[in-house]
């Protein structure tokens, strides 16, 4: 597939690339680096990586075959030619710890990601964030603005709702599109996450919050009560809303994630606190 088509932007401004390595870096456990195009974030990891392994994840075959070439010699570091969405962690690195404790070594994961799976990749992280120990991605500046949306504003869905319970986000710089070959449209935006315990610790299936949530955003002109009605029933939701003194005429947008995580966990256990 030609280049073109897979919406690529490399990144030529060596100031931000040591900038992006140095504020992911140093990170414990393997590193896995997502697109790496022309290797501008690979040639930094590599070189202050210390002893962590180092995965490059490559769909394109041309650019495939130029790292090949370049690192094939390089300990501790695997080029695949293969599709990131496609990956499942906890296979790929079988030395993890099955239960994923977060005491334990996760996946670290960095990349400047092509724009057209930016919320493909994102839901890939959410599937699988019991093995990812921090992650630093370069993406659209539109799609991050979203995916750390507060409540009570307009960008805020069932993405940016599930990440912030599962993520402590904090953005680094955005970008201009010159520091880009060839320069894309709009900006961009360096950002980092790491995984906090509150869902991990409560043994809720990330998943399934993720398709509460959906529920919950279904219809962004309805009351959340109205939204979830047809599969809980409107009483129960009015009596477990008032119990958690959520408003009644509460839209998804303007509830908090932690409120989101409550209502789950009891409508799950078909209780009222």
């Amino acid at each position: 597939m030609p280049v073109s088509k897979l919406g690529q932007h490399f990144l030529v401004n060596r100031p931000m690339a040591e900038k992006i390595v140095t504020g992911f870096l140093p990170v414990q456990g393997p590193i896995l680096e997502i697109g790496p195009g022309k290797g501008v974030l690979t040639e930094l990891l590599v070189k202050y990586r210390e002893e962590n392994p180092l995965v490059l994840v490559e769909i394109d075959e041309i650019l495939y075959c130029d790292l090949k070439k370049r690192y094939e010699n390089v300990p501790k570091l695997d080029i695949l030619n293969r599709d990131i969405l496609k990956i499942d962690l906890k296979t790929f690195f079988p030395t993890l710890n099955p239960d994923f404790s977060r005491n334990d070594t996760g996946v670290n994961l960095v990349g400047n990601v092509p724009y057209y799976i930016s919320k493909e990749l994102m839901d890939w992280v959410i599937r699988q964030y019991k093995a990812v120990k921090k992650g630093m991605f370069m993406m659209q500046k539109e799609f991050v603005d979203k995916l750390t949306a507060q409540a009570g504003t307009s960008h805020v869905n069932a993405q940016s709702t599930i990440f912030r319970l599962l993520f402590r986000c904090e953005k680094l710089s955005d970008v201009q599109p010159g520091s880009f070959s060839p320069p894309p449209k709009v900006k961009s935006t360096v950002f980092s996450f790491v995984p906090h315990d509150v869902v991990h610790g409560e043994g809720i299936d990330a998943q399934d919050l993720y398709i509460f949530l959906g529920k919950c955003f279904g219809n962004r002109r309805k009351t959340l009560v109205n939204n979830l009605a047809g599969e809980f029933g409107e009483e129960k939701l009015r009596d477990l809303f008032q119990e958690l003194r959520i408003n009644l005429k509460i839209r998804a947008e303007q509830l908090q994630p932690g409120d989101f995580k409550n209502l789950y966990l009891q409508l799950k256990s078909h209780t009222v606190v």
